[in-house]
This record gives C-alpha cells, structure tokens and sequence, in this order.
C-alpha cells in the first residue's frame, strides 16, 4: 500500500500484539488524523501505543481542514470519522479500520478498506510473517475481537 490513514484500534491492537514495526514495511506514507492521536494518548501512559506516539518515527499526524464536513459523521466516533474523512479527501488512500459500523460507512463513500487482519495477512504475503495463526492468536489477546470464522478465512488465504 501506499498510503493508508489509521484509526486507533490497528495501531493500539498491532503495538500491544509487538507488531506495530510491520506497517511501516506494508504502508509507504502512513498517517493518523489528530482525534486518533488524541484518542490513543488518552490511554495509559505505559501502554505501547501511547509510548510510541510519544516520539513516532515513520507515523504523521495530520490535522484535517478544513473540519470535518456534516457528512463525515456517521454515527461513529471523532477517529473513526477523521480516518474516513482524511481518506475521502485524499483519494488512493486506504482507511485501516476494524469497527464494523465504520466499515461499512467507508463502503458506502466508496473509501478501500483494510483491517488489522488485513495488514497481518498482507504481512504474510509480504514474508514478513511466519504464522499468520500466531499473529491472529496475539492480536485477539491483546484486544481485538476476531470471528473465528473469519480467522479461519484470513489464514487460509495466507496459505
């Protein structure tokens, strides 16, 4: 990919699983609106995303302007809605988000789509992983729901 704008639960999930170096290796211009920032350092100060933010090296934090239109709001939190908004306005650009609601508000401004299942599986692909199981089994334990169905999906097309 590149470019891609996150929202907070790939890079909270991804930090805490010890997988946040991979985006970098996936995304050549990475970027995270500032309600993102915010919403990741509201966290605790020792968690691994928040520690990150403290001084990124490879991720930017943009500010949106102008504001978001009336449009961007579509029931869904201040990131969420930054993250579809950056990637509307910046066409080319993939919007990495997990929450359903989300997803399908991108789909309906036509904004691709990937989430964190999305990157490990591309991270796969890449040879930049050697178990997609594992990958999965540690991201759902440091936060993030995952249908087993759609794990079993996801590591079989990393096959």
């Amino acid at each position: 990919m590149k470019t891609a704008v996150l929202n907070a639960s790939p890079v909270i999930v991804l930090a805490r699983a010890g997988y946040l170096d991979l985006v970098p290796k996936l995304i050549s211009s990475p970027v995270i609106p500032r309600a993102v920032a915010t919403e990741i350092q509201a966290g605790e100060a020792n968690d691994p995303a928040c520690r990150f933010l403290s001084s990124p090296s490879w991720l930017r934090v943009v500010d949106l302007n102008p504001a978001l239109s009336p449009l961007a709001m579509w029931r869904l939190g201040q990131g969420e809605s930054e993250v579809l908004e950056y990637a509307r306005k910046n066409p080319g650009t993939v919007a990495v988000l997990d929450d359903k609601a989300a997803r399908r508000s991108a789909k309906a401004l036509n904004v691709p789509v990937v989430g964190t299942l999305g990157l490990l599986l591309a991270a796969k692909r890449a040879g930049l992983l050697d178990s997609l199981q594992i990958a999965i089994d540690r991201v759902k334990s440091s936060g993030l729901f995952v249908d087993d169905t759609v794990a079993s999906r996801v590591i079989a097309m990393g096959q």
